[in-house]
């Protein structure tokens, strides 16, 4: 069997990270995110993931992918973002750690080409926070008992 090729990055709201990379592992796989299930309105799982990861990627992939829906200004996606550069470091170290632990469990059927953009703090941000003195830097994301919780200062 021919490698297939999958695609690593999030995408708002998309509850996985692996997508087909080309023709072939389309044509395999499907389109959307290949490593998510899908819940149907009644929570029943109409549609389970088609690659299964070990628990240990599933957790860090849940957590990276909900972090990551933060990472966009809750205002106005276009304006900068609200992230610190210490979560933009942790988040990207954790992002590599994932990537890593993808690869091992995946390398002996598909190649995983890394397409997840690193963040970094927006320049912008001193300033419009001046300019929006309702908002707050997010210096760190903490998981609660009921999820995680964005941390401001």
């Amino acid at each position: 069997m021919v490698k297939g090729v999958l695609r690593f990055f999030f995408d708002y709201g998309a509850g996985g990270c692996l997508w087909a990379g080309d023709s072939e592992t389309c044509a395999r796989l499907d389109v959307g995110p290949v490593d998510a299930a899908f819940f149907g309105l009644n929570g029943q799982m109409p549609s389970k993931p088609k690659l299964v990861l070990s628990e240990t990627a599933q957790q860090l992939r849940d957590r990276l992918d909900f972090e990551h829906s933060g990472y966009l200004n809750p205002l106005y996606p276009l304006d900068p973002s609200l992230w610190t550069q210490g979560v933009c470091d942790r988040f990207n170290t954790d992002v590599d750690k994932l990537l890593v632990l993808l690869r091992q469990e995946l390398e002996a059927d598909y190649s995983i080409v890394d397409e997840q953009h690193r963040y970094e703090e927006d320049p912008r941000l001193d300033e419009y926070l001046t300019e929006n003195p309702s908002l707050a830097r997010i210096d760190e994301v903490k998981v609660s008992t009921v999820g995680w919780v964005r941390g401001e200062t």
